[in-house]
């Protein structure tokens, strides 16, 4: 009796214990997927919005790009226009329709010529329908049109897109509503415009095709508000029907921020058109989540969390005498496991600075922390080339060997100076690593950095003088050491000059030592305005200053020290008016050392010091 009514109790605790288990799982991870609901609506958002953008869109304009540079280019359109007769004429018009032909999407394809006058037209009534050769007596004057006026006004030979608008005919919106998107480019010959090809686009399916979800309703608006495309097709064209609803009715509380460029806001996601269509609607795509989107999220949860806690309770009963316990634990580490991971993610993501491009170099994804330290959003990073942070004076060099090693398959370590939107310089220890596919292909790149701008500025600071903000001793010591191997190695000539202030003790002495020290600075910005690009200069200790002259010889080093003593000799100072400096110059002879190079450079300043000052030997 005791031994059953043992296993009673420990059947019983094991049985709660696991359908508590199966409870608190299911209520920890229901509440945690509520919290990343929000989160899994923005990222599907941008999902949507850059697959919308960048694989719908994009290709279509610039498929129909292509199709009218392949027009202007045709060498029957070069023969028509040297030579209008009727078999040229006809052979042109061949082209226009095999490429109407070509492409269901093309409603109109015409040559209309300097005058504005239809030469040649090849129209469309449908997608489904065969493209016909437009009778020359049915050909139309479209001089005052809009997009002539435009096209044979602009000063260079390149693409012009229209608005997205609906077609017209004879003066009127053709009915019913033909969405319409015009492609043209103007023809010069001998820098005069002699006409220009025009493409009239069957917009509806590539508009249509921008407005296909189940998460989210989506608008395309103009500049205006005015709306190009609406969930509503009764709303859609409001700017040329008679439909008077805009981007205020259906976002009262935030049109204005859509239309500021704000990329979301509590109700909407926006996405810019305009670096693809680049016309003037400046068109921007919105995607609204729809109000049975949430509903299915938290729906879908609930019925997991259900089905979670139904199976976990049914699975306990015959588990629960045998092993309550590790399961338990097995839980409790795979929670820590997620925990850490994600905390080893976010910490990536916050704080190491990556980014992944394709072998192209266009950005596919950025962590936070890269966005941070250059300024820009994710948004206006994606999509780019990674040269947007490329920084004006990194050598090409630098580049060409990294693109060299990592499309050989091979990581590449090494330093980079880069720019950030706001014109900041970063200096970045970087990472390129290939990510490759399993046949062996490389389909990516992922690049991990780490800022080291502040080591650069400290190594900066320990070769900058303090008080005169030019090279230190020990600065001068490398250089010393670097040009005289130099000069050595490749027989070129060098130069020092030793130089210090005359009576600089009494300067201290009279005025006070601030008063030296701003002779000090004076004098080290004297010489600074008045060195070659190639000199290097710096403070050797006290009032002693050292300039190394990398390829010059001493008559060439004598008349720069004589340049140099002038200068100073008529500068004005602030506090004691005149000074003067004693200069000695040293040549380069073959094998010297650094050390009898810069003792004779020493024992000249010593020499100018006996002639009385203020004085160049040599």
């Amino acid at each position: 009796m005791i031994n059953k009514n043992f296993k009673l109790i420990f059947f019983t605790y094991f049985i709660v214990f696991g359908i508590f288990v199966a409870l608190f799982g299911s209520f920890v991870g229901f509440n945690m997927n509520l919290i990343d609901i929000q989160k899994n609506i923005e990222k599907a958002s941008q999902e949507v919005g850059l697959i919308k953008k960048f694989d719908y869109l994009k290709p279509d304009v610039e498929r129909f790009d292509e199709i009218v540079k392949a027009l202007v280019s045709n060498p029957s359109l070069d023969g028509y226009l040297k030579n209008p007769i009727s078999e040229k004429k006809e052979s042109l018009t061949s082209v226009f329709y095999a490429i109407a032909m070509s492409n269901n999407f093309i409603m109109q394809a015409r040559f209309i010529d300097a005058e504005g006058n239809e030469k040649i037209r090849v129209d469309r009534n449908s997608k489904y329908d065969k493209p016909f050769i437009v009778a020359e007596s049915n050909l139309q004057g479209k001089s005052q049109r809009d997009y002539f006026q435009i096209v044979s006004h602009m000063n260079e030979q390149k693409i012009w897109h229209s608005r997205v608008d609906l077609n017209i005919e004879n003066g009127k919106i053709e009915v019913p509503y033909k969405p319409t998107f015009r492609v043209a480019q103007p023809i010069f010959k001998e820098n005069k415009f002699v006409g220009m090809v025009i493409v009239n686009l069957l917009a509806a399916e590539m508009i249509n095709g921008l407005k296909k979800s189940t998460s989210f309703d989506h608008f395309i608006i103009d500049k205006d508000g005015y709306f190009i495309l609406h969930p509503n097709d009764q709303y859609s064209w409001s700017r040329y029907t008679n439909s008077n609803i805009r981007l205020y009715d259906e976002f009262p509380a935030e049109a204005q921020k859509i239309l500021a460029g704000e990329n979301k806001g509590e109700a909407f996601y926006s996405f810019p058109l305009n670096d693809i269509l680049d016309n003037e609607d400046k068109a921007i795509l919105i995607l609204k989540p729809k109000n049975t989107y949430k509903s299915t999220l938290l729906a879908s949860n609930i019925k997991t969390s259900l089905i979670i806690i139904f199976l976990s309770i049914i699975i306990s009963i015959p588990l629960a005498i045998l092993a309550s316990i590790a399961p338990s634990k097995l839980q409790q580490s795979l929670i820590s496991v997620n925990k850490d991971l994600k905390r080893f993610s976010d910490i990536i993501d916050t704080y190491v600075l990556t980014v992944t491009t394709k072998t192209n170099s266009i950005i596919t994804s950025v962590s936070s922390a890269f966005t941070k330290k250059y300024g820009y959003t994710k948004e206006e990073l994606i999509g780019q080339k990674i040269n947007v942070i490329r920084h004006p004076d990194t050598p090409n060099e630098v580049y060409s060997e990294l693109w060299n090693t990592i499309e050989s398959g091979n990581n590449w370590q090494g330093e980079l100076k880069n720019i950030g939107k706001d014109g900041n310089t970063y200096y970045i220890e970087q990472n390129i690593i290939p990510i490759k596919d399993e046949n062996g292909e490389i389909i990516s790149y992922m690049a991990v950095g780490n800022d080291i701008t502040a080591k650069k500025e400290v190594e900066r600071l320990s070769e900058i003088d303090k008080l005169t903000g030019i090279y230190n001793r020990r600065k001068l010591d490398e250089y010393m050491d670097l040009e005289s191997q130099r000069a050595n190695r490749y027989h070129q000539p060098l130069s020092f000059i030793m130089l210090d202030i005359d009576h600089f003790k009494h300067i201290n002495d009279t005025y006070g030592h601030l008063v030296g020290d701003i002779t000090l600075q004076t004098l080290a910005k004297i010489l600074v305005g008045n060195l070659r690009k190639g000199d290097i200069v710096g403070r050797y200790g006290g009032e002693e200053f050292l300039i190394i002259c990398p390829e010059t010889n001493r008559d060439s080093a004598i008349l720069l020290a004589e340049k140099l003593r002038i200068a100073v000799e008529k500068y004005t100072f602030t506090e004691i008016k005149s000074m003067t400096i004693s200069l000695g110059i040293a040549e380069f002879k073959e094998n010297d050392t650094v050390k009898v190079l810069f003792e004779r450079a020493d024992k000249a300043l010593y020499q100018a010091k006996h002639n009385g000052r203020n004085c160049v030997v040599g």
